[in-house]
């Protein structure tokens, strides 16, 4: 309170709101000036906490409350000569304005498409550097708007948006706004979109955008016609339980639109997906992303080769998260077949087999670690240990995390030579693995970890 203006002061006071002992009080150190963020919230915050500390909450009128609140905006507005980042009120703040106010030099603006239409304009005279904008699109724009648009068209360049709309609302004129900014953009986030907008998306290049993010109900098939040369991260994520999007859509993406510069893949598709269309995902992924970093895939027990291969491709992996893919090429199993049912020769071959095994059983173990890795039957691997063990030799040094979901049933001797394998390697470093899934059990797994975490 005591870097209140004088005026300020003078009118708090008369209204009862502050005592008369700090109005010959000045600040011991300006801090103000050195603000660089205000918002609605934070000051709301500020003004709430100053009655509940000063005031009996029946004593306080909303009427003192108002007046509160907008000499507090005042102080900001008029003393934060630092201010970079401003997120819009919900009252005209240019009535607060002086002649050297600090929102002229704002970067980083978050407003809503209900706010005024002529607080836009006003800043769009004042602030021509903004370069970051957030809006939450909670109500339709006209086709003539004037205010939003003018500000966004009027600024020098706009690296970044974020859009965030409420009950589907597409604006159409704000996208036409924000195309004035296509060869500057490096950012676009939109939440909550029913569709993408056309007139922003459609036969559009972005030559200088390095990141895309999306969460949306369902139309993704705008994002065909558009470039990204660019393109560092991609993230679509689908604000539904009912994920109706196929893979191949994402594979001509990547492959068509990106020039190889992807860095980040986080996407959403059901895990029923058709298994030629994964094949396809992997190999794109392996053939023109050698710099993946941060990736999302999924595979089951057909696409582990293909696997081996991505890993041994991308050497910069340092996130991978692999989901299991339900197989769509499943064949009929006779529910009749059983050992019974074997020719004699069948059996012979079988009693061979497990007098074998019984054999193996038998003898002395060279290690203890050899006795827990023997495969199931004579050189036969299951699939999950096959799939551990690609992972664990394939991946690169730089890989920290990993997450795996799915019904995969590792028994405790994969878990084991998964992370022997690992220690194996010269320059193992300590990574994060997250398992996910219905089939091991959770003792097993943290049992596992927690013996391997702490060598």
């Amino acid at each position: 309170m005591l870097c209140l203006s004088d005026y300020s002061k003078q009118v708090l006071n008369i209204n009862g709101i502050i005592s008369s002992t700090i109005l010959s009080q000045p600040p011991k150190f300006n801090y103000i000036s050195y603000i660089e963020y205000i918002s609605q919230d934070i000051i709301t915050k500020f003004v709430n906490n100053y009655i509940t500390i000063n005031f009996e909450e029946d004593t306080f009128s909303s009427m003192h409350r108002d007046l509160l609140f907008e000499e507090i905006w005042k102080m900001f507005l008029n003393q934060c000569h630092s201010l970079k980042s401003i997120t819009l009120p919900n009252i005209k703040i240019m009535n607060y304005l002086g002649e050297d106010n600090s929102v002229k030099n704002i970067r980083k603006l978050k407003c809503s498409t209900e706010s005024d239409s002529s607080l836009f304009l006003y800043l769009s005279q004042i602030c021509q550097n903004i370069s970051k904008i957030i809006i939450i699109q909670n109500k339709n724009l006209e086709e003539n708007e004037i205010g939003l648009n003018t500000l966004i068209e009027s600024q020098e360049k706009i690296e970044e948006i974020k859009i965030e709309s409420f009950m589907n609302i597409e604006n159409i004129s704000l996208a036409k706004a924000l195309r004035k900014h296509i060869n500057s953009l490096q950012s676009i986030t939109l939440k909550n979109f029913n569709s993408l907008p056309s007139s922003l998306f459609q036969n559009t290049e972005f030559p200088n955008l390095k990141i895309l993010k999306i969460k949306l109900i369902n139309d993704l098939k705008i994002l065909d016609s558009i470039k990204l040369p660019n393109l560092e991260i991609l993230e679509i994520l689908n604000n539904s339980i009912l994920i109706d999007q196929t893979i191949d859509l994402y594979s001509k993406l990547i492959s068509t639109i990106t020039n190889g510069n992807l860095k980040k893949i986080n996407i959403e598709v059901s895990n029923d997906q058709c298994l030629d269309d994964l094949k396809e995902f992997i190999e794109i992924i392996t053939n023109c992303c050698n710099k993946m970093e941060y990736l999302t895939l999924w595979v089951n027990d057909k696409l582990i080769d293909n696997l081996e291969k991505l890993l041994i491709n991308c050497k910069n992996l340092k996130h991978l998260t692999l989901n299991k893919a339900t197989d769509l090429d499943w064949e009929l199993v006779d529910d009749e077949f059983s050992v019974e049912n074997l020719d004699d020769e069948t059996k012979s071959v079988n009693n061979v087999l497990n007098q074998s095994i019984e054999k193996r059983k038998t003898s002395e173990p060279s290690s203890w670690l050899e006795f827990l890795t023997k495969s199931v039957g004579i050189g036969v691997q299951t699939s999950e240990f096959k799939f551990l063990s690609i992972l664990a030799t394939n991946s690169s040094n730089n890989l920290s995390e990993i997450i795996i979901r799915g019904d995969w049933n590792f028994t405790r001797k994969d878990l084991v030579k998964f992370f022997e394998t690992l220690k194996e390697k010269d320059s193992f470093k300590p990574l994060k693995l997250q398992i996910v899934n219905n089939k091991t059990s959770i003792e097993t797994i943290n049992d596992v970890c927690k013996k391997y975490s702490e060598e």
